[in-house]
């Protein structure tokens, strides 16, 4: 398999965060896409893009072939855009494949498919590495998997008192802006063509709006998120009014255009 089909899932982000002092390891420069948060948790900064997934499904269709039931198992359910009233057969036809929504979070995956990526992803990173012989670098013990609620929680603190737009808190050029990307009222979705404009009138670019303390971006809005416990997502979406309370997890056992995900990198204790 060609290691460069892969580039932007392998690649860790331009911004890292440094975090501790001293000689606490700092592995976001090896662990590609991920941020320091602590000596055992790495946050992806960004929601998974339709890119990554694609990556994913070429990985498996190389692999497998593309009428094996891995790969279809893997396919999102495009049909999720049904109903939205945002140029429904376009969104259906469009939004997974096309190059303008690369960056753009994937939808329409169950948290199953979720869990499949991570476990796929772990797999890819250590081959990666050691094919790069930079295993060295990297934690003894490491793997990739969906946060689980006190971990998105821990991601969710600082911006649990912020407004939904800036105010005179903000520097004067943001005032007005909208912090996240939810629906300001109900018959809302683009809103209008002014400061106050959130910017979509459904999901964004994963790097939209302003990120956490940590560099995390949107985790509030932009779509909500798969985590850990069983059949359970948290965050609000495009498609959430702005004073709804984006922090209670919410219970779904399908896919939707409303719900992508991320992952954490947890790093086991090395051994001495």
């Amino acid at each position: 398999m060609s290691t460069t089909r892969l580039y932007y899932l392998l690649v860790p982000m331009s911004l890292i965060f440094m975090f501790g002092k001293g000689k606490e390891p700092d592995y976001s420069k090896v662990l590609p896409g991920v941020v320091k948060v602590s000596n055992s948790l790495y946050y992806d900064q960004t929601e998974i893009t339709n890119l990554n997934w694609n990556e994913y499904l070429h990985w498996i269709a190389e692999k497998s072939g593309r009428k094996s039931a891995e790969y279809q198992d893997a396919l999102p359910d495009t049909n999720v855009w049904g109903g939205n009233g945002c140029c429904d057969s376009v969104m259906m036809n469009l939004y997974l494949r096309h190059p303008e929504f690369r960056d753009y979070p994937v939808v329409g995956v169950t948290q199953t498919q979720a869990m499949r990526y991570c476990a796929w992803r772990t797999d890819r990173v250590k081959e990666n590495l050691a094919a790069n012989k930079k295993e060295k670098k990297a934690p003894a013990q490491y793997l990739y998997r969906l946060p689980s609620i006190e971990e998105w929680q821990l991601m969710y603190a600082d911006l649990e008192q912020l407004p939904f737009l800036f105010g005179d808190e903000g520097k004067s050029k943001y005032r007005g802006m909208a912090r996240f990307n939810l629906k300001r009222d109900p018959i809302d979705k683009m809103g209008v063509a002014s400061t106050s404009n959130d910017g979509a009138d459904i999901t964004a670019p994963v790097k939209s709006y302003w990120p956490n303390q940590y560099g995390v971006y949107n985790i509030v809005g932009n779509v909500s998120e798969w985590v850990q416990e069983e059949n359970m997502h948290v965050g609000g979406s495009w498609n959430t009014d702005k004073d709804e309370d984006s922090s209670i997890p919410q219970l779904s056992e399908s896919a939707s255009s409303k719900i992508g995900f991320r992952c954490v990198c947890e790093v086991m204790q090395d051994e001495s």
